[in-house]
């Protein structure tokens, strides 16, 4: 997928192979974007969270990677999870390292995941993200009309997903 620069990007399905990988991208992290991220700064993603973030039924728990095509590093991730009371609805994390970032890699990585979770019967995404998160919450809205719940620091945007396969076109 070409990016706003004319660099192209590989978006795939994160596998279990890519561990090394992920657990290395997210010790390259700014402290900003590992904050945006999982609202904390760690040292490094624990075993436990590798796995978890890698090892992914792609049902239930979808995680899509790009990854710059000459190098083959990732740049990005995104995944959903379904919730289990709520089997239409799932709650959507997006990462983007911080050279990618305002590239379009979110975009493309947004758009192959809301593919993903229609074909997956998923109509509701929501993601939390802090407050003054303006980039994924403009991102979001490029997909639709996004509703919000601010509390505190944070704001919960709700995206109902359109059925038009080509989204945000």
């Amino acid at each position: 997928m070409a990016l706003t620069d004319g660099t192209t990007v590989l978006v795939r399905s994160v596998e279990p192979c890519d561990a090394d990988e992920l657990a290395a991208r997210y010790q390259s992290l700014s402290e900003t974007s590992a904050y945006q991220r999982f609202f904390t700064v760690m040292p490094r993603l624990s075993d436990q969270q590798v796995r978890f973030f890698t090892e992914v039924d792609h049902r239930d728990h979808e995680a899509l990677g790009a990854v710059e095509t000459e190098t083959g590093q990732g740049v990005g991730i995104a995944r959903f999870i379904r919730s289990d009371s709520e089997p239409n609805s799932a709650e959507l994390a997006i990462v983007v390292a911080d050279a990618w970032q305002g590239r379009g890699v979110g975009f493309q990585l947004l758009r192959a995941l809301l593919r993903r979770a229609r074909e997956e019967d998923v109509t509701t995404i929501s993601a939390e993200v802090l407050t003054d998160n303006h980039a994924l919450l403009a991102l979001l809205r490029h997909f639709g009309s996004v509703h919000t719940e601010v509390s505190g620091t944070t704001t919960t945007a709700t995206l109902r997903l359109p059925s038009n396969p080509d989204l945000g076109r």
